[in-house]
C-alpha cells in the first residue's frame, strides 16, 4: 500500500467498519475416499480492521478450485453461494464437506466471485468519497479471481484415503480501496489467506465450530435436521436424542425438545464439523416453534431512525420468507429494511448457548422497549405488510423485536478474574458513547473461545458473538459473550 493511500485509509477507517453463505454444498459424507481419493472439507471465515463501520460486505463466489503441484488443470472443489463476511468476523461458516478430490499436493486454491458489495456507516462528519456525513453508502468491487498461494515447500497435501480440512480466511480491509473515492478490489494483496491449522479452543477431534445458522426447519428426523434461510441457503446436520434444545423464551411447555417444534418452525443451529468431515448440530435454538410463523428479518440496527416517526432502521444479514410475493424475498445481504413499531411491538432476548447460565438477563433487562434500542445491536424482527418504499428500502411492521448476538470487533484492554474483560476501539457506529471501557462477560460451560483457551489469555485484536444490552435500562454488562475470536 502506497504512501498517499495510506494516508487515506487511516482517515477512512475512522469512518468504516463491517456472514455467510448460500446453497450449503454438502457433498459425499461416508464411502467416498477410496481409489487414490482424499475427503477435503471447506470452511470460510473473516479477519477483520478494528475500529471500522462496514456493516455488510457481501461475497458471491462461483467458485473454487485447487491448483496441483504438477501443472494439471485445476480441481474445482465448490461451486457458487453467496458468503456476508462482517458476520464472520467472529463465525466460522461451512463451504461443504467431504468433495472427493484426487490425493496430491496443491500450490494454490483459487476463488473465483462475481462483483462483491458492501455497505458502510459514514460516522464522521465529513464527507467520505461521495459519501455524505452521516449517511449510509454503497461499495462496490469487478469480478475477479482471487489466489492465495501455499508457503513454498508447503503445499496442500492430500493422501489418499485422507480426511482434510482447509479454512479459507478473508480480510476485507485489505479489499477496500480508496482512488477515485471508495471502492472494493479484491486482487490487492492479503485479501485472502488459507489453512488447515486447527485453531487453540476447538475440541479435539474437530475441525471447526460451525456458528449460528439460522432458519426454517425443512427436514427433521430423528438422525439429522435440515434448516433453510432464505439468504443463505441450507444446511444439515446430524442430530441425536441428547441433542441439546434450548428456549430461551420459554416457548416449550416442559422445556425445549425436538417434539416442541417442527417443518417451518425457525431455530437456530450451532454445530462442530468433526475430522472425519461429519456435521453435527450441538445445540438448536428455538426462535418461533410455530410450524406458520411469520416473516422474520435479521440485521444491525443502524444510528438514525427511516422515514421519520418511530421507525427503525435495519441493514439486512439474514432472512426467513414465506409470503409469496415479498418483495424481501429479493432483498439481498446489505439491503435497507424500515421498520414500523407500534405500543403492541413485544421485546424479547434470544440468549442461544449462552442459555441458563447464571448472570445471563432474565424478563428482557437490557432490552425491554424502545428506550433500550442501540446502534449497533443485532435484531431479528417478525414482521407483516412488507411493501418497497423509496430508495428501494422495505418497509415492514415490526410485531416482535428479538435481540440477538451482535459480531463486533475490538481490543481488549483488560482482563478481570477468570470471565470477564473489557474492551476498547469498537465501531464508531455503536450508539453508546461509553464513559469507561465497556465489559465483556463470558460462562465458563458455554462461551466458545477460539484461538486461545482461557479469557485470562486474551489479548490484542479480537471478535465477539455477544448480546449487545443496555447498561442504563438495567443490564449488568453492555456484552454477554457467545464466542471470543482470537485475531
Amino acid at each position: 500500500m502506497n504512501s498517499k493511500k495510506s494516508l487515506v485509509w487511516i482517515a477512512v477507517a475512522a469512518v468504516l467498519t463491517l456472514s455467510s453463505c448460500s446453497g450449503v454444498k454438502n457433498a459425499c459424507t461416508t464411502n467416498c475416499g477410496g481409489n487414490g481419493n482424499a475427503l477435503l472439507s471447506l470452511t470460510i471465515s473473516d479477519t477483520p480492521p478494528t475500529n471500522t463501520s462496514v456493516v455488510s460486505f457481501t461475497l458471491p463466489v462461483l467458485g473454487i478450485s485447487l491448483v496441483p503441484s504438477t501443472g494439471s488443470g485445476q480441481v474445482s472443489v465448490f461451486s457458487t453461494g453467496n458468503f456476508e463476511l462482517t458476520r464472520l468476523q467472529a463465525d466460522t461458516n461451512l463451504i461443504a464437506a467431504n468433495v472427493t478430490v484426487a490425493a496430491g499436493s496443491y500450490t494454490a486454491v483459487n476463488v473465483t466471485v462475481a462483483a462483491p458489495t458492501g455497505t458502510f456507516i459514514n460516522s464522521s462528519n465529513v464527507t467520505v468519497g461521495a459519501c455524505l456525513a452521516g449517511n449510509i453508502c454503497g461499495l462496490t468491487g469487478s469480478a475477479a479471481t482471487i489466489t492465495y498461494t501455499f508457503p513454498t515447500g508447503s503445499p496442500l497435501v492430500l493422501t489418499s484415503n485422507g480426511k482434510q480440512w482447509l479454512n479459507l480466511d478473508f480480510n476485507y480491509s485489505n479489499a477496500i480501496v480508496t482512488t477515485n473515492g471508495i471502492g472494493i478490489d479484491v486482487t490487492q494483496t492479503g485479501v485472502m489467506t488459507a489453512s488447515s491449522t486447527v485453531p487453540a479452543g476447538v475440541p479435539s477431534g474437530d475441525f471447526a465450530n460451525i456458528d449460528d445458522f439460522t432458519g426454517a426447519i425443512t427436514a427433521l428426523s430423528s438422525s439429522s435436521i435440515t434448516v433453510k434461510s432464505s439468504l443463505r441457503g441450507s444446511l444439515t446436520a446430524t442430530i441425536s436424542s441428547t441433542t441439546p434444545v434450548l428456549d430461551p423464551q420459554n416457548q416449550c411447555t416442559g422445556g425445549g425438545s425436538f417434539s416442541c417444534i417442527g417443518i417451518s418452525s425457525i431455530v437456530s443451529l450451532q454445530g462442530l464439523l468433526s475430522n472425519a468431515g461429519v456435521l453435527t448440530a450441538t445445540s438448536v435454538d428455538v426462535i418461533d416453534k410455530a410450524t406458520a410463523p411469520a416473516d422474520e428479518v435479521e440485521g444491525i440496527i443502524y444510528p438514525s431512525s427511516c422515514n421519520g416517526g418511530n421507525n427503525l432502521g435495519m441493514i439486512l444479514s439474514d432472512s426467513t420468507i414465506f409470503t409469496s410475493g415479498s418483495p424481501l424475498t429479493s432483498a439481498g445481504f446489505g439491503s435497507g429494511v424500515c421498520l414500523t413499531l407500534n405500543q403492541t411491538t413485544v421485546f424479547a432476548i434470544n440468549a442461544g448457548i449462552l442459555t441458563g447460565q447464571a448472570g445471563v438477563p432474565v424478563n428482557n433487562t437490557g432490552f425491554s422497549g424502545v428506550g433500550d434500542l442501540l446502534a449497533g445491536q443485532n435484531v431479528r424482527a417478525k414482521i407483516t405488510n412488507a411493501a418497497t418504499g423509496t430508495n428501494s428500502i422495505v418497509n415492514a411492521t415490526a410485531t416482535e423485536l428479538i435481540l440477538r448476538f451482535s459480531r463486533l470487533t475490538g481490543t481488549v484492554s483488560t482482563t478481570a478474574g477468570s470471565n470477564i474483560f473489557t474492551i476498547t476501539n469498537l465501531p464508531p457506529y455503536l450508539g453508546t458513547t461509553f464513559s469507561v471501557p465497556p465489559q465483556v462477560i463470558t460462562y465458563t460451560n458455554a462461551t466458545l473461545l477460539e484461538g486461545e483457551t482461557s479469557v485470562g489469555s486474551l489479548t490484542g485484536t479480537v471478535s465477539m458473538d455477544a448480546l449487545y444490552l443496555d447498561v442504563n435500562g438495567g443490564a449488568q454488562y453492555w456484552f454477554q459473550a457467545a464466542k471470543v475470536r482470537q485475531h
